[in-house]
C-alpha cells in the first residue's frame, strides 16, 4: 500500500472516531506499528493530526468545545464503566462536585438516592439529580455555555467559594504527562482549576483516547489529582510518569 493511500485511510479514521491506537491502525491496514508511528510523526508536522502515547488524535477533537450531545455518543460504554466504578468512592454526609462533562453525567445517573450535597456547574447534571430527594443539589450559576449547558464566570467561581469540597469527580480533555490536565475551553479550565485547587480528593474520570494528549488550555498539575480512574492501562511511559507525580491508577 502507498504512503498517500495509509494516510488517506488514517485520517478517515480519525474522523469517524477521533482517537487512534497504534496497534488497532497497524492491524486494520496490514502493516507494522513502526510504520503507522512513522506515518502519525509525518502527518502530526503537517498539521493533519497530534500524536497520543499509544496513538493519535484528531486536532479540533481536543481544541474545540463540542456539543455535550456529540461528546455523549463518543466512547459511551467507557464512560459508563467508569462512571460505575466511582460510585464506591462516594459515601454518605459527603459534599462533592461534580463536572459537567459526560462521563460524570453517567456518574449522576448511577449515584443512589443517599444524604449528601452535589455542587456542581452542570444544568443536565442537575436536572438528573432532582429525581433523588436525598441528595441535596447546589448548582453554581454565571455565564451559560451553551455548548455544554453549563455555567463558568465570575459569578460561578466566587459562588464555589462556599463550599467546602470533600471529593471533586473531573474529566478532562487531555492528560500529559509533563504539563497536566487540559480542556478545550478557557472558561472550564478556570473554573476546574478552582476545583481541584480547593478539594480534598480528586478523582478523575477519563477513558484511554485521553492519554497523552494535550488540549488548549492547563488547569490542573498531575500531582492533584489522587486517583484516575479508566477503562484501559495507560502506556507504561504515561504510568511511570503519573505514577512518580502521586497518581493512583485505578482500572473500572
Amino acid at each position: 500500500m502507498l504512503a498517500l493511500e495509509r494516510h488517506r485511510q488514517m485520517l478517515d479514521l480519525l474522523k469517524k472516531h477521533g482517537s487512534v491506537r497504534t496497534t488497532e491502525v497497524a492491524k486494520t491496514l496490514g502493516v507494522t506499528e513502526e510504520t503507522v508511528r512513522r506515518d502519525f510523526e509525518k502527518l502530526e508536522a503537517e498539521g493533519m493530526l497530534m500524536r497520543s502515547h499509544g496513538g493519535a488524535v484528531r486536532l479540533e477533537t481536543q481544541r474545540r468545545e463540542f456539543p455535550v450531545r456529540e461528546r455523549a455518543a463518543q466512547n459511551s460504554g467507557a464512560k459508563i464503566q467508569i462512571a460505575r466504578a466511582a460510585v464506591a468512592k462516594i459515601s454518605e454526609g459527603q459534599t462533592i462536585f461534580f463536572d459537567p462533562s459526560t462521563t460524570v453525567q453517567h456518574l449522576a445517573e448511577a449515584l443512589p438516592d443517599i444524604p449528601l450535597t452535589v455542587v456542581t456547574n452542570s444544568l443536565q447534571i442537575a436536572n438528573l439529580l432532582a429525581d433523588k430527594p436525598a441528595v441535596h443539589v447546589v448548582l453554581l450559576g454565571g455565564n451559560l455555555m451553551s455548548s455544554s449547558l453549563s455555567c463558568t464566570g465570575w459569578a460561578a467561581e466566587q459562588t464555589l467559594n462556599l463550599y467546602r469540597i470533600d471529593s471533586a469527580f473531573v474529566s478532562c480533555r487531555g492528560i500529559d504527562p509533563e504539563r497536566g490536565l487540559s480542556e478545550a475551553s478557557e472558561e472550564q479550565a478556570r473554573l476546574k482549576h478552582r476545583v481541584v485547587e480547593g478539594a480534598e480528593s480528586v478523582y478523575l474520570l477519563a477513558d484511554s483516547s485521553k492519554s497523552g494528549v494535550a488540549s488548549s488550555y492547563f488547569y490542573s498539575q498531575n500531582s492533584a489529582v489522587d486517583v484516575w480512574i479508566t477503562n484501559e492501562k495507560p502506556s507504561p511511559a504515561l504510568e511511570s510518569a503519573l505514577t512518580a507525580q502521586g497518581v493512583r491508577i485505578e482500572l473500572a
